[in-house]
């Protein structure tokens, strides 16, 4: 192509360009486009372009005549080329580029688009008062923990006594500069709970997932807690190679352990222990289907972080300390939908307003039932935990273990069987002990498909088989599920004994009146039905809403509240009790339990029965360095969200009023603890706040090998076992 040709399409990409999209640089395009027009005369422009006049040229004498003096012709006025106005540059909306670079496909965004996106949402006062309605319904009305929580922490538990209803008043009261202010302040309120089954979380600002290459874990060496490499991704910028296992000084200019433990409690939820909170905030190994690394949540996490990158001062063995910058690695979440919004209204109108569903939109009311025995609704803190997925070790990539495609976990131990909620193992050393490791609870009901139960009795059964004296379970990182398969793996161990959990809800105006209404249903389907709960007086299923209505007055926070009376879930399985040969051979003195404090919910219902009815050792791993550790924690009797409560209401055909729940009109959810239960049938206290129990048997630190592999800490519990 000639010089002239590429000059001439450059010109006419400058008029292209200045016309749909004015740049900063217009004096200089403006420039361009008067020479490109300009065709009678050429007129010279500058920064203020002059009007000039050019006399044309005569090539014939004027006419004239004797009648008429002689005159000349008048000059003509060159048409002049008028100045363009310099145009004032369009702001470019803060939601395009998140939106061009989740809908481009590379699996990657920039922090700046997430964080201008979210930020270029306005605070909208008619909204907010009726998401803050929903939630202050919802608590005020039905969470069970809404006046304990106002007392103060005991021992291990570091947490402050929190008044929720004048939290969410002072959040009413509050003029926020952008709805992410507001959403932010409303999901850590609920949080400094920590209760790991309340939260309220708005899916419009997580849909990003940040991400540090740099994993970090807090074992002892020599008697000293460290901040410590666990993982270094060194195909990451600026992390530099060989970091595993050099000490983490300082961390955006604090000592390290103390900007994770500020970090981890404001956002952890998970436990009223900050050490259990600790343990969230660090890396952990666990089996979940396949043994996995959790990141932690300082690594990985939905919040947008204060800054784009993460400064640390790290120290390997006696070399000199270095300082590093690693900006955060920022990927689309499964929140992200693509080719939904464009710029920021699109972004509010797709992500932030409440999708459609049974109960708004004037969409038709759902009325199918539910027996209660199935739910198993997920408390927020095992969602959280899970959103983080684990670290994905490369082929040959060694993280100072044993390498090959990915890191062997377990190298001390023989894999027996496993299930979708267990896997069961053989000491090599010691054939006097072997381990169950029990991940979670969520087994599919029995009466529809009984494989979790059967197979967990055939994995037991294989134990037994192998001739092992000793027991451990390991419920390390055990978010709970199924009450009903909690109960039954209670009753497989101790079969004579009552495996359930007494509990009680609270006894609300509101709860009052949908029990009365339930009652008049065909069958049992609402958590305000009465009838699918089985009276601890009686030990049968109620047959009226006396549960509710005749409740009992419990002091809670300083003043006296209404309760249902206590109860608890039926039970009944056809695969028990086991036969006389296939009995399982451990006494509650032949069992160790070993957890790192997260083991909620369900989970909690095992772990707590086998040490307090029945004497089993509990040992909690990691936290902070000489503290006691819980071995539990949030166990709340079962969970509940602001969809399942709503529809419940619906269900038996509550009407309500101002005071009642309603469905939230953001797409977001509050999900509530909706019982407390108690460690025995005599306790005065629920066990959520019973802390003379939480605090593990034996307080054991993580190490560089134990922090990678759950076995070293299986046979040093076994060495143990007399």
């Amino acid at each position: 192509m000639k010089v002239t040709s590429i000059l001439s399409l450059a010109v006419a990409l400058c008029v292209i360009s200045t016309q749909a999209a004015p740049s900063s640089s217009s004096t200089k395009t403006t420039t361009s486009v008067r020479k490109a027009t300009t065709t009678t005369t050429k007129a010279k422009t500058t920064t203020k372009p002059k009007t000039t006049v050019t006399k044309p040229k005569t090539t014939t004498k004027p006419k004239t005549t004797t009648a008429k003096p002689k005159t000349t012709a008048k000059p003509t006025a060159t048409p002049v080329p008028k100045p363009t106005a310099t145009p004032v540059p369009k702001l470019k909306d803060p939601c395009s580029t998140l939106a061009k670079e989740g809908d481009s496909g590379t699996g990657f965004l920039s922090y700046n688009a997430v964080r201008d996106c979210y930020r270029a949402q306005s605070y909208k006062p008619d909204v907010a008062a009726k998401a803050l309605t929903s939630v202050q319904n919802l608590i005020g009305n039905v969470y069970v923990f809404l006046d304990q929580a106002k007392e103060p922490s005991k021992a291990p538990f570091k947490t402050p006594k929190v008044d929720l209803m004048a939290g969410l008043k002072k959040i009413k009261d509050t003029k926020w500069k952008s709805d992410y202010d507001f959403n932010m302040a409303l999901t850590y309120l609920t949080f400094s709970v920590n209760d790991g089954h309340l939260a309220y979380r708005y899916f419009c600002y997580s849909i990003a997932t940040f991400t540090q290459p740099i994993t970090l874990y807090a074992p002892v060496t020599k008697g000293v807690q460290q901040v410590r490499v666990f993982y270094a991704d060194t195909t990451q910028k600026n992390v530099p190679k060989n970091m595993v296992d050099c000490v983490v000084t300082t961390i955006d200019g604090k000592p390290a352990l103390e900007a994770i433990q500020e970090f981890t409690d404001r956002t952890s939820a998970i436990s009223k222990d900050p050490g259990v909170r600790l343990n969230d905030a660090l890396a952990s190994t666990a089996w979940n289907v396949s043994w996995e690394v959790s990141p932690g949540g300082f690594a990985r996490r939905w919040e947008l972080p204060a800054k784009a990158s993460m400064d640390y001062t790290y120290q390997c063995g006696t070399a000199a300390p270095q300082k590093v910058t690693v900006p955060w690695i920022v990927t689309p979440s499964k929140k992200f939908e693509t080719n939904t919004f464009k710029d920021t209204k699109t972004f509010w109108e797709t992500m932030c307003m409440a999708p459609l569903t049974p109960y708004n939109n004037g969409r038709p009311d759902d009325h199918s039932s539910n027996d209660l025995r199935l739910r198993t609704n997920i408390a927020p803190a095992t969602t959280l935990f899970r959103e983080r997925g684990h670290i994905q070790f490369g082929s040959g990539n060694k993280n100072g273990r044993e390498g090959g495609d990915g890191p062997k976990v377990i190298t001390e131990a023989t894999e027996v069987m496993t299930t979708t909620t267990s896997a069961f193992y053989t000491l090599n050393k010691n054939k006097n002990v072997c381990v169950a490791v029990i991940a979670h609870e969520e087994a599919g009901y029995f009466e529809f498909d009984p494989t979790d139960y059967t197979q967990f009795i055939e994995g037991l059964q294989k134990l037994k088989k192998s001739g092992c004296k000793k027991i451990i379970l390991d419920m390390t990182n055990n978010g709970g599920g199924s009450v009903d398969f909690a109960y039954f793996i209670n009753s497989v161990f101790f079969p004579n004994e009552k495996p359930y959990f007494v509990q009680d809800l609270r006894s609300s105006t509101l709860a009052q009146e949908a029990a009365k209404l339930a009652i008049k249903q065909d069958r049992p389907s609402s958590t305000f039905d009465a009838r699918g709960y089985a009276s601890l007086a009686t030990g049968k299923a109620f047959k009226d809403a006396s549960m509710f209505t005749k409740g009992i007055n419990q002091k809670r926070g300083g003043s006296t509240q209404t309760y249902t009376q206590k109860s608890f879930f039926e039970h009944a399985w056809p695969f028990l009790p086991l036969a006389k040969k296939d009995l399982l051979p451990w006494k509650g003195s032949d069992m160790a339990i070993i957890t790192n404090g997260f083991c909620g919910s369900s989970c909690t219902m095992i772990a707590t029965r086998f040490n307090i009815a029945h004497k089993a050792k509990t040992y909690a791993i990691g936290g902070i360095h000489k503290t006691n550790l819980s071995y539990f924690s949030f166990p709340g009797g079962f969970v509940m969200d602001n969809y399942s409560v709503v529809r419940d209401l619906r269900l038996v055909g509550y009407k309500g009023g101002k005071t009642a729940p309603t469905s939230l009109n953001v797409n977001a959810a509050t999900n509530i603890a909706v019982a407390e239960i108690y460690a025995t049938e005599n306790s005065t206290v629920p066990l959520e706040y019973d802390t003379k129990y939480f605090a593990a048997g034996v307080h054991l630190d993580y190490d560089s090998s134990s922090a990678r592999h759950p076995d070293q800490t299986w046979l040093k519990i076994a060495a143990e076992f007399k």
